[in-house]
């Protein structure tokens, strides 16, 4: 199916490589919509950076509008009652573009509240682009916020950041693992997308909170470890991890911390692993001594003395 992606404008290079790698294709960026030709089921219940998602019908030149509304054929994409909505028009109304659509359909119905049929128009400069809504992404993250689990910590990620990072690794099935799981934030978001889960880290008090978060949100499917995830012995497919940089390592040479881990990851990546840096580490340097391959990054503010450098990698 030929589909785009209404993005968040959040981070739109995240979204779009959230996107491309679920769906193994690339695909076209124009402004906040994504373009790509995907048979994948379920994207709605995995993404994290896009609101919407669209059978994308017709793309014109906006002065060719109304010629292009009238000899569309409607009906073929018309089911029970429908709307129209328009995104960032200043020259048109719905009620004024709506009338070529109802002309078309045989019998039809409009439904203002709860549509069955939602045709959408995207205004972007001198083009316009035509999709029937397929599935609005209502995953409520903000309910999970890191003060609103039951056991927080305060350098934990944000859950939509984190559904966005177990993205990234491209896993589609299977286990996923966090070395240095914390009080279990990036494993709660695999476990909701029904991935069986293993947490690792240093600090009992950390699994133990894990725990506590983990049974909160019904997650079943889990396994956590005390363990050093510089010392971890085995083969590991889909790895997210935010590396520790907060109070508790201020102790800790995290040049050295992160060294260690990164070469053992090297023994034990079998897929690829998204590891998430402070901005201020020279993480390039790392990573080339390691012997993996840096695949992609990207950059996420945090706060005015953190910046997130996230990196995709592969053996």
């Amino acid at each position: 199916m030929n589909l785009f992606f209404y993005l968040s404008k959040e981070n739109i290079s995240l979204a779009q490589a959230e996107i491309e790698t679920l769906t193994n294709k690339k695909g076209q960026l124009i402004d906040e919509l994504f373009f790509v030709s995907t048979n994948k089921k379920n994207l709605d219940k995995k993404l994290a950076y896009t609101r919407a998602i669209y059978l994308h019908l017709l793309t014109c030149k906006k002065d060719q509008l109304i010629t292009k509304l009238q000899s569309f054929y409607w009906q073929k994409y018309y089911k029970k009652d429908f709307a129209l909505r328009l995104h960032h028009s200043k020259e048109f109304t719905e009620k004024q573009l709506a009338k070529y659509i109802w002309s078309s359909i045989k019998n039809p119905k409009v439904n203002l509240k709860d549509p069955t049929t939602s045709f959408e128009l995207f205004f972007i400069e001198d083009l316009v682009v035509c999709g029937k809504l397929i599935s609005k992404i209502t995953e409520p993250f903000l309910s999970r916020k890191p003060h609103l689990k039951p056991a927080h910590h305060p350098s934990s990620m944000s859950p939509k950041l984190a559904r966005a990072i177990i993205n990234l690794t491209g896993i589609q099935k299977g286990s996923f693992v966090d070395p240095f799981c914390g009080v279990g934030g990036i494993l709660v978001e695999a476990g909701l997308m029904g991935f069986s889960v293993l947490g690792y880290d240093i600090d009992p008090e950390m699994l133990k909170k894990a725990a506590i978060n983990l049974k909160h949100y019904k997650i079943k499917n889990y396994k956590l470890r005390k363990k050093d995830a510089t010392k971890i012995q085995r083969k590991i497919k889909y790895l997210a991890t935010d590396l520790p940089y907060g109070r508790g390592t201020k102790k800790i040479n995290k040049k050295t911390l992160y060294s260690a881990f990164i070469k053992n990851l090297k023994k034990n990546l079998s897929h690829r692993a998204v590891v998430i840096f402070p901005h201020y580490i020279d993480y390039k340097t790392i990573i080339k001594q390691s012997g993996l391959k840096l695949k992609q990054e990207f950059s996420v503010y945090t706060h005015h003395t953190l910046t997130r450098k996230i990196i995709v990698l592969e053996n």
